[in-house]
């Protein structure tokens, strides 16, 4: 298990894999986050014109379409994200996002997460 918390971070999961989905929530809400899964990208671009998250999973080819337009979403709001796929070709203008393969591990996700919410590239936002 992680020694990491992620207590207090809103985090969106972009995944059309059910099972895939469900592990990634449990085991980032067992690291004290609150998790939003979305299995189609329609959903998760409303789901972010709604709400705001501290990071981002995304998977890059769904069902419906791929995730690049949720990206977009997610950059025009500063929001860190990271893909996942079990492809190793990412779109141009995309090089510089942090990429999850398939099958991943409990600890590159966990570390994943760490460097997007961690990095001083992400202001935190004190209260």
């Amino acid at each position: 298990m992680s020694n990491m918390d992620l207590s207090g971070k809103r985090i969106l999961v972009v995944e059309d894999e059910f099972l895939v989905a469900s592990s990634l929530e449990a085991l980032l809400t067992d690291a004290g986050a609150e998790v939003v899964v979305a299995n189609k990208a329609s959903d998760a671009i409303t789901t972010l014109r709604g709400s705001r998250f501290d990071a981002a999973i995304l998977d890059v080819h769904l069902a419906d379409q791929s995730s690049y337009g949720v990206a977009d979403e997610l950059r025009g709001q500063n929001a860190p994200f990271v893909f996942l796929s079990g492809y190793l070709t990412v779109r141009e203008g995309y090089a510089n996002v942090p990429f999850l393969t398939k099958p991943f591990t409990d600890d590159t996700v966990i570390a994943a997460m760490s460097d997007l919410l961690l990095s001083p590239a992400s202001p935190e936002v004190r209260h």
